[in-house]
């Protein structure tokens, strides 16, 4: 490049150095930036936001899971109070049991209770049951063989407990000893406590009992009662263990046990521990109910669904109301204990699908976030890439745009220069040869005074420094002198030109020098690309609010998506339209700001016959004018 434009000199080298665009050609090896740009966009933006994007969805992931957890541990926790509570009430009616006992024997003896235990337990004892009375020699006094004739329950307690009670076959039993003053409130503290210390037997007697193994639980909790331990696995196991030995050195306790499958709790005490009498009560499932159905009553559900489900998973008593439930998988469960064996305190979700759907719409939300950032950066990326690609293309336009200028200039100094020498060294004597000479001469000055105008011009506008000399002309005269030089040297290059004019006069507010060079610049154009059909014809009008002129040609024509194109600086039209074709690529470009800077326009569409038609126009007024 800097080899072309070597010959340049005075001010055509300084229009040249005004527009030359910096750095290297683009070529293939400016793909290089591109290439990088994409990369580290890659690297630095769109990699990074996805690992971000993946790290908030398991953050989200793992905060869902703590919020069920949470949740859980919230209603495990409530259960396990009510379990306690429960408990409590099972072990206060234990106590009554106690107490009233105590009072019959301390009346009456010991013995004279034994013997009609039923009948004075009656009057103060009202959950019912069976009693039972145990001699100090493991005998067993109170029901009798004769008794069992006439009430079918006491028969099958003798059928059933005969041979345990006195000592004389073992059973799977569970117990749970008691200390000889019992808890006599019902308070949320002393249930916790309570369920505390159950854990602690349970866990130590399972840990003792080497021969049994933990129960499964008939229910199976969606979340465990203890992350150490499977959910469905049972915190109470039986011992296989005779009357006499589960309740030597205790002086009362409860203790259920299963007959025939069916549950029995027994509450007993020795009130005398001198003289070694057991009196106790069978109480059925029912009775068991009846009694802890108060405690459950008083409780408040907290928005949540709790049942008490019996050894074989049904509901015996639910809060709030009827309510129905898969039995089986509560959310959580507590079970109550060694005082009901395979009894659950079970919490069922009033609405099952809240933390599901909670976590779902988090997540999707999340979701939704992280498309619309990666969208966001893509669209982001795709607009740096087209801006890039239009930088790219504009610094393309720019190097072909010094490549075409260098020979534009060259080509008219070449002719100039040789002609000049041709004349100063006398070499040519004829007249008309000379003449001729002299022509070209001026012809190509003129060429190159337009070109080195044009870039100066367009230079000024980039720079917004380019100033209009407004005023009120008649662009017909002007007009006339600009034909009057250009028609003569486009016939001299072989053009038929026809001017269709209106009459005058074209009384217009503009900076006239501007215009006619709009109409150069017109003519230059209509000139390049005539090929084979070199005719020009100019058509200038006025009309009540604006003046009109078109220059129309017969040259290859403009394809219809390139009509608003031509007018970008430094664009040309595909190669197969002006192959062979020399020019800056700035001619029409500035005729159209020259043209828009006074309030009109300049626009371009086909000509019937083919060819083009440029129409230029121009308000009467500019509107800063009016």
């Amino acid at each position: 490049m800097a080899g072309r434009a070597s010959g340049i000199r005075g001010p055509a080298r300084a229009a040249f150095c005004l527009l030359r665009a910096p750095g290297p050609p683009i070529g293939c090896g400016n793909c290089a930036p591109v290439l990088r740009s994409a990369l580290i966009f890659l690297v630095a933006i769109f990699l990074p936001s996805l690992v971000l994007g993946w790290l908030a969805l398991r953050a989200a992931g793992e905060q869902n899971i703590l919020i069920e957890r949470q949740a859980a541990d919230l209603h495990q926790a409530q259960t396990d109070a009510i379990a306690a509570d429960l408990r409590q009430a099972v072990e206060q009616q234990q106590a009554a049991f106690v107490e009233l006992v105590r009072q019959l024997v301390a009346a009456y003896g010991a013995e004279a209770v034994a013997e009609n235990f039923g009948a004075r337990l009656a009057d103060g004892w009202k959950p019912g049951g069976v009693p039972f009375a145990i001699s100090p020699r493991g005998a067993l006094v109170y029901p009798s063989i004769a008794q069992a004739r006439s009430e079918e329950t006491v028969a099958a307690f003798l059928e059933g407990n005969r041979s345990f009670l006195s000592n004389a076959a073992p059973a799977e039993i569970y117990q749970l000893p008691q200390s000889a003053a019992p808890p006599t409130k019902n308070t949320q503290s002393k249930s916790l406590l309570s369920s505390m210390d159950w854990v602690t037997r349970s866990s130590a007697k399972s840990k003792d009992t080497s021969a049994q193994q933990a129960a499964a639980r008939n229910i199976s909790p969606q979340k465990g009662y203890d992350d150490t331990e499977p959910a469905a696995s049972s915190k109470i196991a039986p011992e296989l263990s005779n009357f006499q030995t589960a309740i030597a050195g205790a002086p009362q306790g409860i203790m259920a046990r299963f007959v025939q499958d069916e549950l029995q709790v027994l509450f007993w005490t020795k009130p005398e521990a001198r003289s070694e009498w057991l009196f106790g009560v069978m109480l059925t499932p029912r009775q068991m109910q009846e009694m802890i159905a108060p405690a459950f009553d008083q409780l408040e559900s907290m928005g949540e669904h709790i049942a008490i489900l019996n050894d074989r998973s049904r509901p015996v008593l639910r809060l709030p109301g009827e309510f129905p439930a898969d039995w089986k998988h509560p959310f959580v469960a507590t079970e109550i204990g060694e005082v009901l064996p395979h009894w659950e305190v079970a919490l069922y979700l009033a609405n099952p699908g809240a933390l599901t759907s909670s976590a779902r719409l988090v997540s999707i939300t999340l979701v939704l976030l992280i498309m619309l950032a990666l969208g966001a950066i893509l669209a982001g990326a795709y607009f740096v890439s087209a801006d890039i690609r239009r930088q790219l293309a504009t610094v393309q336009k720019k190097t072909d745009f010094v490549s075409n200028v260098s020979h534009e200039l060259k080509t008219p100094l070449t002719s100039i220069r040789m002609f000049a020498e041709l004349l100063a060294g006398g070499k040519v004597t004829e007249p008309e040869k000379q003449s001729r000479y002299l022509r070209i001469i001026a012809a190509e000055s003129e060429r190159l005074t337009r070109l080195v105008n044009n870039v100066l011009d367009f230079a000024r506008m980039e720079r917004k420094r380019k100033v209009y000399d407004m005023r009120e002309v008649d662009l017909h005269h002007a007009i006339a002198r600009l034909w009057e030089v250009e028609s003569t040297r486009l016939r001299e290059a072989g053009f038929s030109m026809a001017w269709d004019a209106a009459a005058g006069p074209y009384r217009v507010v503009c900076d006239a020098d501007a215009i006619t060079q709009v109409l150069v610049n017109l003519f230059s154009n209509a000139e390049k690309y005539a090929a084979s059909g070199r005719e020009i014809t100019l058509c200038t009008r006025m009309e009540p609010r604006e003046f009109i002129a078109e220059v129309k040609d017969r040259g290859p024509g403009i394809p219809r998506a390139q009509e608003e194109k031509v007018f970008e600086a430094f664009h040309r039209v595909d190669d197969s339209l002006t192959s062979g074709v020399q020019g800056s690529g700035l001619g029409l470009t500035l005729a159209r700001r020259i043209i828009r800077d006074h309030g009109g326009d300049l626009f371009v569409r086909a000509r019937e016959g083919g060819g083009s038609s440029f129409v230029l126009r121009l308000p009467r007024k500019p509107v800063d004018h009016l």
